[in-house]
């Protein structure tokens, strides 16, 4: 056993990171521990929405040109078509994970935090400490930040059922010549999309995506063949769609994925990483003791937990109603200027999800037919 910390993160993704970073500029004493050597890649689309960066911005964090391409045209194709989002500004920016991640860890270990590579298997909770129980030490915390990921130790020792309410992502950097918007495709699978965001130099972070689950391998490189791109490496990631039942207990907190804080209708998961990181560094800097750590991050992300709770429902309507069901029938809700404007907003940071049933939900439910209606309540798409 090694210093006893103030604060002990497990995961340095970008959850664990932006903990780390906010926590040592605040003057806590903290250690990072993660299972892998940075850098390293993580299955992920790269898409940076503007809510992150503007978030990255507010932390003071400079990309420092990581950026590889930038939509400010993206395509989102369904059954009833192609329907086009526009802006002057970058509507998602394309990063390299291994990069990204290493930029964010980097960023903490310049602002004092220590690093260590082990694996932890399991914890025990003391009255004064917590201490973390990896395979090749034990590491001493008065507080823990989780943010281990979609499989979490620590979520599981909580007594979450870590299994459930999961997507699962197929990725690879393919390489070609396509195009410079990105591209967002559901009818390349059901209850899912495809991807194809540019990185330049004739690269694309090719992807699929589904809250089914299945081996996406094959599929994602049949598609990205016949967006005449040849597809690398293929790496494969599940995604929460649904925060955990249990998200703190004495001295520990989950964030990022092993929250389950991931938007289940665009699978975007880097901005809820860093946005509860940061949160629970500041629900801890405003606590006294354990009770109120955990009283206090609860406060903090219940807003969130709204949000993406009716993000849940609305992404069975996009792919369900108006996808499988409208979309057929040559109608869909994305082709309503209003629509498309309230999902800007929502990357943008500009708007809650909670505002986009009245334009959605409304549309899809009153233009379906009774029939298809039934069929979509028994299951039939």
């Amino acid at each position: 056993m090694g210093r006893a910390y103030d604060l002990v993160i497990v995961g340095a993704g970008p959850a664990g990171s932006t903990a780390a970073y906010v926590a040592a500029r605040l003057g806590l004493r903290v250690l990072i521990i993660d299972r892998f050597r940075f850098p390293r890649m993580k299955p992920c689309g790269g898409g940076l929405t503007q809510k992150s960066t503007l978030l990255l911005r507010g932390l003071g964090i400079d990309l420092n040109g990581m950026i590889k391409g930038e939509c400010r045209r993206v395509a989102i194709i369904n059954n009833a078509g192609s329907f086009v989002l526009t802006d002057n500004e970058p509507i998602i920016s394309v990063v390299s994970r291994d990069e990204f991640d290493n930029l964010l860890l980097t960023s903490a270990l310049e602002e004092g935090a220590d690093y260590i590579n082990d694996r932890i298997v399991s914890f025990s909770v003391g009255s004064d400490y917590i201490n973390v129980i990896g395979i090749n030490n034990t590491y001493i915390g008065k507080y823990v930040i989780a943010a281990d990921g979609a499989n979490s130790i620590i979520a599981k020792g909580l007594g979450n059922d870590i299994r459930r309410y999961n997507a699962i992502a197929y990725m690879s950097i393919s390489h070609g010549n396509y195009d410079d918007l990105c591209v967002i495709d559901m009818t390349r699978i059901k209850w899912g999309y495809s991807w194809v965001f540019p990185r330049g130099d004739n690269e694309y972070d090719v992807g699929i995506g589904s809250i089914r689950w299945s081996n996406y391998k094959a599929q994602l490189i049949k598609y990205a063949s016949e967006v005449g791109l040849n597809a690398g490496v293929v790496l494969g990631h599940p995604i929460p769609i649904r925060p955990r039942k249990v998200l703190t207990s004495r001295r520990i907190v989950l964030i990022g994925d092993a929250g389950g804080f991931a938007d289940p209708t665009t699978g975007e998961g880097i901005f809820y990483a860093m946005y509860t990181g940061t949160l629970a560094v500041l629900a801890l800097r405003h606590s006294s003791n354990p009770s109120e750590f955990s009283r206090n991050y609860l406060s903090l992300i219940k807003p969130l937990i709204k949000n993406l709770s009716l993000a849940y429902y609305l992404s069975l309507s996009v792919y369900g109603i108006d996808h499988l069901a409208m979309g057929r029938l040559g109608v869909s809700a994305f082709s309503m200027p209003n629509t498309r404007g309230l999902i800007k907003r929502i990357m943008s940071g500009g708007a809650w999800y909670s505002q986009v049933p009245l334009s959605l939900l409304r549309f899809s439910i009153t233009k379906a037919p009774r029939e298809v209606m039934k069929r979509i309540l028994h299951g039939e798409f």
